[in-house]
């Protein structure tokens, strides 16, 4: 396994913001998804494309993508909207996470799906890792919200 992968954390909004714009249209398997009650963890694997990697900009030539993983701790609850559950099947494909202050001094983090779905994770704080896993490949389809690339 390469070493040389994305590895971020976050403790706050601009933290998320910054995790948001990494994970811009990375397809998601819902049944990489997961809430460990217990652990007080929330889990997904992404497919993000890498950008920090492509060649150039203009044609996304050698545009590539790497698994990912997206771990939130001090998680007390996790819930799905119109993705068919947690550890469902078929894929989502992320827009955005926003975050908002719980009525409980906690924070509601909220992963938004293209298509309308939805993932909140309550927590007792931002607490995140953002982590490259395994070696980045030819991406296999082109992101949503990139410039128009050339064919």
């Amino acid at each position: 396994m390469q070493d040389s992968g994305l590895k971020l954390k976050a403790t706050d909004d601009d933290d998320l913001e910054v995790f948001s714009t990494v994970l811009q249209d990375a397809s998601m398997p819902l049944s990489e998804v997961t809430f460990l009650k217990e652990e007080k963890q929330f889990a997904a694997l992404f497919r993000r494309f890498c950008y920090e990697q492509m060649q150039d900009m203009v044609t996304g030539h050698g545009l590539m993508q790497v698994e990912c993983a997206l771990v939130f701790d001090e998680v007390s609850d996790a819930s799905a909207w119109d993705l068919g559950g947690l550890g469902g099947g078929g894929m989502a494909e992320l827009m955005t996470i926003v975050s908002d202050k719980a009525s409980d001094d906690g924070v509601a983090i909220t992963l938004v799906f293209h298509g309308g779905g939805h993932i909140k994770v309550d927590a007792a704080r931002v607490t995140g890792r953002l982590a490259d896993i395994g070696e980045a490949q030819p991406a296999d389809r082109r992101p949503r919200h990139a410039p128009t690339f050339d064919s």
